[in-house]
């Protein structure tokens, strides 16, 4: 009877040994699927969020696809995050074609002449998240385009979109962490071609915040330049000759 009990013990070790093994299995199993999206899901991705026909998809070594898509308003370059199928950018693509003398210049795609409203466009943007800015940009070649902030999962993400169409020309994500004041001195700096002189920094509730660097020029000429807090882009610039001529 004692024989019979000293081998049933290391049978039942034997078991127990077996289904930790089996657990363990079942709880590494799916991290394997956390493996890079295919190609396929990749491009239905892309299908599923742009109304459009993909040429070219590639993979870089950085865990990343870039898909070459033809949209209604030209030819796009989206970059998708190969495991989370994330856009973490569009943008599009300049149109070349050939001249009488075999050489190639920029040609400027026909858009549509009426310009969509800021309600539309929110209503276009609504699903990438809660918007928190946006602007209207007007260009000396009529290449119009709005420029939005949204907040999607905590995560500020800054959209340039077609003015006439609402096609989103480019996504990037904006740095949760404001920038310095060192920071805001040198854009300006570098924007007026100048030395900067004083800085106020000014964050107004519900809205980006922004610095205003004062900045002196050889021609002893002063600028101040606004400098958004985030994005770093240079907003606007008042020279004190404009506010000589204001007053």
């Amino acid at each position: 009877m004692k024989k019979h009990r000293k081998w049933l013990v290391p049978a039942g070790l034997t078991l127990v040994f077996g289904l930790l093994l089996f657990v363990g299995f079942q709880w590494w199993a799916p991290s394997l699927s956390a493996e890079s999206l295919t190609i396929e899901e990749v491009n239905q991705t892309a299908k599923d969020k742009y109304p459009g026909t993909i040429i070219k998809t590639t993979k870089n070594e950085g865990e990343e696809y870039q898909i070459e898509m033809q949209l209604e308003t030209g030819v796009y370059q989206i970059r998708i995050d190969a495991k989370s199928g994330e856009v973490n950018s569009i943008k599009r693509r300049k149109v070349t074609k050939e001249t009488s003398d075999n050489t190639t210049e920029d040609s400027t795609e026909k858009t549509p002449q009426k310009q969509l409203t800021q309600k539309e466009i929110k209503e276009r943007i609504s699903s990438q998240g809660d918007l928190e800015q946006i602007d209207f940009v007007k260009e000396i070649d009529n290449s119009d385009y709005y420029k939005a902030v949204v907040n999607k999962n905590n995560e500020k993400i800054t959209l340039i979109l077609d003015a006439y169409t609402g096609t989103i020309i480019d996504s990037t994500k904006v740095a949760d962490s404001i920038i310095t004041e060192s920071e805001a001195i040198a854009i300006a700096e570098k924007h007026v071609k100048g030395t900067g002189d004083d800085t106020e920094f000014y964050q107004p509730s519900g809205q980006t915040p922004y610095y205003l660097v004062e900045v002196e020029l050889e021609d002893d000429r002063d600028a101040v330049v606004q400098v958004d807090g985030y994005t770093k882009e240079v907003k606007t610039v008042t020279w004190e000759d404009d506010e000589d001529d204001s007053e």
